[in-house]
């Protein structure tokens, strides 16, 4: 069984059954509630809490940052574990709903 039950895959733009090992935003489940991961899975991933995780997609979503915001989140917190050519198609499909909160 697949651990992720959402994948977004940033090399194709598009949600995904297999991602790996593409660079993408995955959702998974953990004893201690839902996790975001994103990134290659391997060497450059982020692992982020999903309560947090969506306050960030709601920031992106409602337009509450500015550009120099967004790129204090694509890369700053998110620099190690996403190229600089996937942030604006993570952005769009935020913004787009492709890729939507963690429930």
């Amino acid at each position: 069984m697949d651990p992720y039950f959402f994948e977004f895959d940033l090399q194709t733009g598009k949600v995904s059954e297999d991602s790996v090992p593409h660079y993408a935003v995955r959702y998974y489940n953990t004893e201690s509630g839902p996790m975001v991961l994103i990134g290659d899975g391997y060497r450059h991933k982020l692992r982020l809490n999903a309560k947090h995780w969506n306050r960030i997609l709601k920031l992106i979503k409602n337009n509450e940052l500015d550009e120099s915001g967004v790129e204090a989140i694509t890369q700053g917190l998110m620099g190690h574990c996403l190229y600089e050519e996937y942030d604006e198609i993570l952005v769009r499909a935020i913004k787009e709903g492709a890729i939507k909160e963690v429930e």
